[in-house]
């Protein structure tokens, strides 16, 4: 944990030098997932030549590093580089609705540091984001990402206490947001949808829980339009998911998911096992 509270205190241009490097060790010398995440881009995109591929890939692993040290900076970042730094788009609709007194669900994908994004969000529109979560096997790690999401009065949510934590705050006045974008658990109820030219599942659990809660939801399109500098964009799916026949809004997320990469694919997390049931 001094570790990461020690890099999360680093200026961002010495944490990008640090990706720089971290991203060529990962790629050329360690060659992490490379494999993976090369079968993962080329059936993806099979219309890409192995040169178009080939700069996807590499711009992914920089991606990723730059995410990951992103995200650690997220604990110590101050508001006025988050406003610098975070560019949102069509949030009006959302504020109108928590401060009518309603919650609301946003969705995203594993495309940016989701952190500055809440924080963005939180100083702008003056409304609470409460982060879904996994635990992380590591004590240190998870105490310290939970401390990193706990900014700006958010209260994150382990998933598996999500749907009772919905039923006891119905009444509260703030947006819960998730990432459902990579691949369930084998022993998750999954539905099969054809995501970037392949049969892909998709955590049907989130729609479930966000059709018995009946809240609006969102999603977010998260986009690096720099490094360091993103633009997020707020996507009406629903306004009463109760009215969606069953896996309508999984579908409808999917999409806007799969949009989203394939206007910007170094920005996906390509190295997941995302088709480890299908990749042999």
């Amino acid at each position: 944990m001094i570790l990461y509270r020690a890099l999360s205190k680093l200026p961002l241009g010495a944490l990008y030098f640090l990706s720089r490097i971290s991203s060529f060790i990962l790629f050329h010398i360690i060659r992490y997932r490379r494999s993976i995440s090369y079968q993962n881009i080329r059936n993806s995109f099979p219309e890409k030549t192995e040169q178009q591929i080939g700069y996807i890939q590499k711009s992914a692993y920089r991606h990723m590093t730059d995410t990951l040290l992103e995200t650690i900076k997220a604990k110590t970042i101050s508001d006025s580089e988050i406003k610098s730094r975070v560019t949102l788009i069509g949030f009006e609709e959302i504020q109108y609705l928590v401060q009518d007194g309603k919650s609301v669900f946003i969705l995203t994908a594993h495309t940016a540091p989701v952190e500055w994004i809440s924080f963005a969000i939180h100083l702008k529109y003056n409304f609470v984001i409460d982060p879904v979560y996994k635990p992380i096997h590591s004590k240190s790690l998870d105490r310290f990402i939970f401390s990193m999401r706990s900014r700006h009065q958010s209260t994150p949510i382990p998933y598996k206490k999500l749907a009772k934590d919905v039923i006891l705050r119905k009444n509260a006045e703030r947006s819960i947001a998730m990432l459902a974008d990579l691949e369930p658990r084998s022993r998750d109820q999954s539905l099969d949808i054809e995501f970037l030219n392949q049969s892909t599942r998709f955590f049907l659990g989130s729609e479930k829980i966000i059709k018995l809660a009946g809240f609006p939801t969102f999603f977010i399109a998260i986009k690096k339009t720099s490094r360091g500098h993103y633009q997020a964009s707020a996507l009406r799916l629903t306004l009463n998911p109760k009215s969606l026949d069953s896996n309508v809004l999984t579908e409808k997320y999917a999409n806007s998911v799969e949009e989203l990469i394939s206007n910007n694919p170094p920005s996906w997390l390509w190295t997941h096992k995302r088709w480890k049931h299908s990749i042999t």
